[in-house]
């Protein structure tokens, strides 16, 4: 993979960018596994293979192989919520009709006794689909409990269900972005392109592994070519504001955040799933529940 070195200024500074895109988990997953050299002049030891196990989750090796759905660790409670909270949903079903038409897949019995030009039924056109971006920030604080990941692991997927419901196609995209001093890094990793299944298996650990964060995009981190010395913290979150220009984020797409900064405390879902979509403010663009009026068994 190509890493793109770039400028970019604002009224306050000018930034130099360091920026790797990955088309999929598999394209990460190589790039990873040709074990890419380390930037020791910005980094003296090696974290993604140092942090301990308690923090960081399996060694950074079993942590590479996860990429091709073998992560696991909590999924079925995953599913358990997801499904608790996807029953609250409305659900929409778009229904195509059969219509007399000239042309068309079976004949039209009346209109052709009746002599009429219409002689077959043939489906009316689908509703054309729109799409709508969405980019999911991993950098989260050391404090962020695994219970608020996973919650915006599934309040993430259920809002890419209601999209699809109401016949908008998703453009899926996790990064992470983080700066030190006047130097940026941003990984960018595609999830779903629009007209794409929805993989939840493999959507899974990119959104609720903290391998992902803290082996992966740590050692890609480490491959890249700064010039300041990252080795002591890896740099901190971009601000949001500064993040949208960054990444041409605009107003007409999503930017999914923190969990902290979603509201989301881990301890409820519905109560997690109503400050989510608040936050996000989607009602002009689909029916949002309110899903503490329908919640049940929420862990």
């Amino acid at each position: 993979m190509k890493i793109k070195e770039l400028s970019f200024h604002d009224e306050y500074q000018a930034y130099r960018i360091y920026r790797i895109d990955f088309n999929s988990l598999t394209q990460l997953e190589l790039f990873l596994s040709g074990d890419q050299a380390v930037n020791t002049t910005a980094f003296s030891s090696q974290k993604s293979l140092t942090l301990p196990v308690e923090f960081a989750g399996v060694p950074l090796n079993e942590a590479i192989q996860y990429c091709h759905g073998g992560y696991a660790e909590g999924f079925p409670l995953f599913l358990q919520l997801k499904k608790e909270l996807e029953n609250t949903n409305r659900k929409t079903t778009n229904v195509r009709r059969s219509v007399p038409s000239v042309v068309g897949s079976r004949p039209h019995i009346p209109n052709f006794v009746a002599g009429t030009p219409k002689t077959m039924w043939r489906l009316d056109k689908a509703e054309s689909k729109s799409f709508i971006d969405v980019y999911i920030n991993l950098v989260y604080s050391a404090d962020t409990t695994e219970e608020q990941i996973r919650n915006r692991g599934i309040l993430t997927l259920n809002m890419i269900n209601l999209f699809e419901q109401n016949n908008i196609a998703v453009n899926l995209s996790v990064f992470e972005a983080s700066m030190l001093k006047n130097e940026i890094f941003i990984a960018d990793i595609r999830l779903k392109k629009p007209g794409q299944v929805l993989n939840v298996g493999k959507c899974y650990y990119p959104l609720c592994g903290k391998e992902f964060v803290r082996r992966l995009m740590l050692r890609v981190k480490e491959s890249m070519p700064f010039k300041q010395e990252w080795g002591k913290g890896y740099g901190i979150g971009v601000p949001r504001k500064l993040l949208r220009k960054l990444m041409n984020i605009d107003s007409n797409k999503l930017l999914i955040g923190s969990p902290m900064e979603m509201g989301i405390k881990g301890k409820n879902i519905f109560e997690d799933a109503d400050h989510f979509f608040e936050c996000l403010k989607l009602t002009d663009k689909i029916l949002v529940p309110k899903y503490t009026l329908h919640q049940g068994k929420a862990i």
